[in-house]
This record gives C-alpha cells, structure tokens and sequence, in this order.
C-alpha cells in the first residue's frame, strides 16, 4: 500500500484499508456507498 485507502467486500462487509503508520487501520462499513463516502474522506489531499 502507499497510503491511499483501498475499498475491498469481504462477504456482506465492506472494508477500507489505509496504511499511513503501522500498523494498517480498517474501518467496516454496511454498505458500499458508505465504505465510498469515507474512502473519500481519507484520501490525502494533493499538496499543491
């Protein structure tokens, strides 16, 4: 991983992963628009 979360469905769950420090910090969600809308709120922003 290079820090950007990644969405994956493992059975009914929906897991974002996202490795900054370690260990990786996970963080399941009910349903796929809700693992999409935190996805989005831990993608680092581009440094400008």
């Amino acid at each position: 991983m290079d820090g950007r979360p990644v969405v994956t469905q493992e059975g009914e769950v929906w897991v974002v992963r996202v490795e900054r420090n370690v260990p990786v910090q996970e963080y399941r969600c009910a349903s796929e628009a809700q693992a999409r809308q935190l996805l989005l709120a831990l993608t680092p922003k581009p440094q400008a």
